[in-house]
């Protein structure tokens, strides 16, 4: 079974994932976190499109512009991406913590793709039933044995209190992200695990979000890559996640539950990595979407730099209260 890498809109099938057991499989995983590290390295090079948050939060477009085509060429993307890059210490968190007025205001399709595009590049993997593992032949072993220790090792690293700045941004993003964003994004209603591939690495999500009248409820089926990149030395580690859309058979579009909801979906590959010995953590995220139902692309292209810079204060903020033991967090300007 050939292996490819899948960065787009279009959604998966069951069949394109290899058998779990396999070498496949392994480097199926291999290959889509190679070139997710490769597109958040090329973050750089994209078009800056503005600073959000008091300055703290680098928004950049990769467009179907000349400008672009090279490095659109050599991450073999063809829809329009948006990104956001914002660097983090642990000090401060009073920016994040004050009261903030929030103001009504008419319909307007691109607030209902502000309100459901918060949950990009989300990650939870709290799951207690592990899916069984078999070994057949010495290739497929080595494969299995060092699932096995990936898996193994990411269920340990659960169970420890989040007390550093790295650890807490894990265990709020990596670890039991689909939960926690409930907790501080307002509109998502429903986060179901469909199907395990592989424990706290590969899992098929069902992520429904409420809208405001008169659209309807819109529902993303993503398969969760996760993976934690370099797990030492302590000062240089590095974790991502990657979402792309995912056609269930437990989850066909209007049929039961779905029968009132609009499918939506989303492409998306976020990093986060220790700098300067692990004394900042640099939050990288990027997306490519499609809100479904009537709302153009265009709409949803230009919501998504203010949807995506949202999605920095409004977790800062949760995570400081969530895991207050690891001490404040201060998020710095961009240069």
């Amino acid at each position: 079974m050939a292996v490819e890498t899948h960065l787009d809109i279009t959604p998966l099938k069951p069949e394109d994932i290899p058998d779990p057991n396999s070498a496949e499989f392994q480097q199926f995983l291999d290959t889509h976190f190679a070139a997710g590290e490769k597109l958040a390295e090329s973050m750089d090079s994209w078009e800056k499109h503005s600073t959000r948050v008091d300055g703290t939060v680098q928004v950049v477009n990769l467009k179907n512009s000349s400008h672009c085509h090279e490095t659109r060429k050599t991450l073999g993307i063809k829809d329009y991406w948006c990104g956001r890059s914002s660097h983090h210490t642990a000090e401060s968190v009073n920016e994040f913590t004050r009261p903030k007025t929030h103001h009504t205001s008419s319909y307007d399709p691109r607030q209902l793709v502000r309100s459901i595009s918060h949950h990009f590049g989300r990650r939870s993997i709290d799951h207690t039933n592990h899916v069984a593992d078999t070994k057949n032949g010495t290739e497929a072993e080595n494969d299995i044995e060092r699932r096995e220790s990936e898996v193994e090792r990411q269920a340990r690293v659960m169970k420890q209190p989040p007390h550093g700045l790295y650890e807490r941004f894990r265990r709020g993003l990596l670890e039991y992200h689909s939960e926690n964003e409930r907790e501080y994004i307002e509109s998502c209603r429903e986060t179901h695990c469909l199907q395990v591939f592989q424990p706290h690495v590969a899992e098929v999500w069902k992520l429904t979000y409420v809208t405001p009248p008169p659209t309807s409820p819109r529902t993303f089926v993503v398969l969760l890559l996760s993976r934690e990149l370099r797990t030492e030395p302590t000062g240089e580690r590095c974790f991502m996640n990657i979402s792309i859309p995912f056609n269930h058979p437990d989850c066909p579009e209007k049929k039961g539950d779905e029968k009132s909801r609009v499918r939506g979906r989303y492409v998306s590959v976020e990093r986060v990595r220790e700098l300067d010995g692990g004394q900042r953590v640099e939050w990288r995220m990027a997306t490519s979407s499609d809100a479904g139902g009537n709302i153009p692309r265009f709409v949803t292209n230009s919501s998504l730099p203010s949807s995506i810079s949202e999605d920095v204060p409004s977790f800062l903020k949760w995570m400081a209260k969530r895991f207050p033991e690891g001490g404040p967090v201060e998020t710095h300007p961009v240069a």
